[in-house]
């Protein structure tokens, strides 16, 4: 029997590329889909309940997009019908406190990273399902099969597509002067210096135990509204490995092509770092395919893994990434990708210069980068892993 599958459009370019991604796999899979336009929902609630006159397998969205939506005050739709919420949270939960107290019966949370699964299990008891649902990949080809481009003919030597996260941080800055709990100001400089000096630690492990330093312990209703205020440090800890990575790299003589907010907001320049500004994520698909060697830091995750490191391997790139646990349990480094550890940049600066000189060894990785994730790092072997299809 054909599924009946929910998705929502029209917040977030990337959420819209994995949709659209999904929509393809299950269409193609001879079920039906109907794509509701998040952004003008007033619309949209006419088909979406004649759509629910049958029933419905499940809604699979990003980011708790339509997961509060109720036809009559106080009855949210997916309880209403029966009908299981599948919410991917493509970042850390601390950042949807709120949304996620809220969440319907029928939802069933996927987690990027297992700490973050683990998170939830910890502060969100009211969620009764939450799964270790990895970031997967996407083949920029019309049909999924195509001859990539030998590295030696590629234009674009070192791309890295991502922002420099503490610009938006900035917004999530609370009053610190109104916290009276504890000093937030020592704090979050604590937390910060800690999270600098041990990136293999969690956010949320380094503000508990910068708390406890200062003889403070809270139940977990009262330490989760902490952590969630001072998420932004998060952010900070992130960006400031991205901006180190990318200028130890043009400074060692590395061309460096980055996409993404941030980048000329910088106080330094280079003439090897070369801004492309904000581009959609479409384009940076193809553009991983003119790209010799793909990099990547994570978001902090520590169990977990970025998609474009899968968007890298399956455009025939090397990728070069921080390492995670979660990617040590799939790759050998050196064999499908090249990892190193935050705490040893030079490593990174090594191992990229490396593979730019050695091009025999690179498009070795890139091909057994390509195949790997071909084989199980497509999101239509996440959906497998979780029986969604």
């Amino acid at each position: 029997m054909n599924g009946r599958y929910i998705f929502f459009k029209g917040v977030i370019d990337t959420l819209d590329l994995y949709t659209d991604e999904f929509v393809k796999i299950y269409t193609q899979h001879q079920d039906e889909c109907l794509v509701l336009d998040a952004g003008c929902m007033d619309e949209e609630i006419v088909r979406l309940k004649a759509f629910l006159l049958e029933p419905v397998t499940a809604v699979i969205s990003f980011n708790n997009i339509g997961m509060q939506l109720a036809f009559s005050e106080g009855v949210n739709v997916w309880d209403q019908y029966g009908v299981p919420f599948y919410n991917i949270l493509m970042d850390h939960p601390f950042h949807y406190k709120e949304m996620l107290e809220q969440a319907p019966q029928q939802a069933v949370l996927l987690c990027m990273d297992e700490n973050h699964a683990a998170y939830v299990r910890r502060f969100f008891p009211n969620i009764k399902r939450t799964e270790f649902f990895p970031h997967a990949g996407i083949e920029a080809a019309a049909d999924g099969d195509f001859a990539y481009l030998p590295l030696a003919e590629r234009k674009i030597d070192v791309l890295y597509a991502g922002g420099l996260s503490r610009y938006a941080a900035e917004g999530l800055i609370p009053d610190l002067g109104k916290i009276v709990d504890f000093d937030a100001f020592v704090l979050v400089k604590n937390a910060l210096e800690r999270l600098i000096q041990e990136p293999d630690y969690t956010t949320e492990f380094v503000i508990e135990q910068c708390l406890k330093d200062l003889n403070f312990t809270f139940d977990n209703q009262k330490l989760g509204e902490i952590v969630a205020k001072l998420r932004f440090v998060d952010a900070f800890a992130v960006s400031f490995y991205r901006e180190q990575m990318v200028r130890m790299l043009v400074e060692s003589g590395v061309t460096v092509t980055v996409f993404g907010t941030g980048w000329n907001r910088c106080e330094w320049e280079h003439p090897n770092l070369v801004y492309g500004g904000e581009i959609p994520p479409y384009q940076i698909l193809e553009l991983m395919q003119q790209s010799r060697i793909v990099l990547n830091t994570m978001t902090w995750f520590k169990r977990g893994a970025h998609d474009r490191i899968f968007n890298g391997m399956l455009a025939g790139a090397a990728v070069v990434s921080d390492t995670s646990a979660y990617l040590e349990e799939c790759f050998t480094s050196g064999r499908e990708l090249q990892m190193f550890s935050l705490k040893d940049m030079r490593g990174l600066v090594d191992s990229v210069r490396d593979l730019l000189t050695d091009p025999k060894r690179a498009q070795n990785m890139a091909d057994c980068g390509y195949q790997a994730a071909r084989d199980k790092h497509r999101w239509i072997n996440r959906l497998r892993d979780i029986h969604l299809l």
